[in-house]
């Protein structure tokens, strides 16, 4: 079953029919749209069918990375980002023993 959704990209409108649900697809042309926007801030005068073009080439670059990288390889860069950002917190949460009790 396919859906019919309207996105707005960079300033345009598209309606699109796609078979993931409509908010699938209004995620993925937010995305998008982030970075096009990401783009032409770096790239003022770049027109913007060569702006979608380089946008584009971006996120197949991103994914080409992604699939060349080994399974467990992305795993465990999640899990140490994950246990840096629960040291960060603890050290925040926990209080410092030179304060005195209020």
């Amino acid at each position: 079953m396919s859906s019919q959704t309207t996105v707005e990209i960079f300033g345009r409108r598209f309606e699109l029919r796609a078979t993931d649900t409509s908010e699938r697809v209004e995620e993925l042309a937010r995305y998008v749209d982030r970075r096009m926007r990401e783009l032409a801030e770096v790239s003022p005068h770049v027109d913007t069918s060569k702006l979608a073009v380089l946008t584009a080439l971006n996120i197949a670059d991103e994914l080409f990375k992604e699939q060349e990288t080994e399974p467990g390889t992305r795993a465990e860069e999640i899990r140490q980002r994950v246990e840096g950002l629960i040291t960060r917190l603890d050290e925040v949460l926990t209080p410092s023993s030179g304060r005195a009790a209020e």
